[in-house]
């Protein structure tokens, strides 16, 4: 299957993923499915038939920068890397969803981390550990 079509497909599944993640608030069930089912078996399937059919087509590696972009210039490589990002942003929206439940972060401030963690994954991430801290200590007084 063409790279291109791919990415098109996986970026609308995963687009779609988390609005359902964003719009079901409080669905426990729902967020595993998403965590499991989208970002583990999905798009983790995807990315290993990627690297799969991609190896061998390249001489790049992961030793220094200009290795990585000579990696990257493989179409199948290229998809892989972008599959890794959308399938660990997800899982860790997921994961901070389920986290803000328990420790009962507010809804309205969790969505927007959510945006955050879908556009810039570490941004989001770093984010909503401030938040969860300063919700903790809150919290306690």
């Amino acid at each position: 299957m063409n790279p291109s079509l791919i990415f098109k497909i996986a970026n609308a599944i995963t687009v779609f993923a988390w609005l359902v993640l964003i719009f079901s608030p409080n669905q426990v069930r729902v967020i595993r499915l998403l965590r499991v089912f989208v970002s583990g078996l999905l798009l983790g399937g995807v990315y290993v038939i990627s690297i799969i059919i991609g190896n061998g087509q390249t001489e790049g590696n992961f030793s220094s920068l200009e290795s990585v972009r000579l990696l990257f210039a493989n179409d199948y490589f290229l998809l892989a890397g972008w599959i890794h990002y959308l399938a660990f942003d997800l899982f860790l929206g997921t994961w901070e969803t389920e986290d803000a439940i328990k420790e009962k972060i507010n809804r309205w401030i969790l969505v927007p981390i959510l945006a955050l963690t879908f556009y810039f994954g570490p941004a989001g991430w770093l984010l909503y550990l401030i938040f969860r801290f300063l919700n903790s200590k809150l919290a306690k007084k």
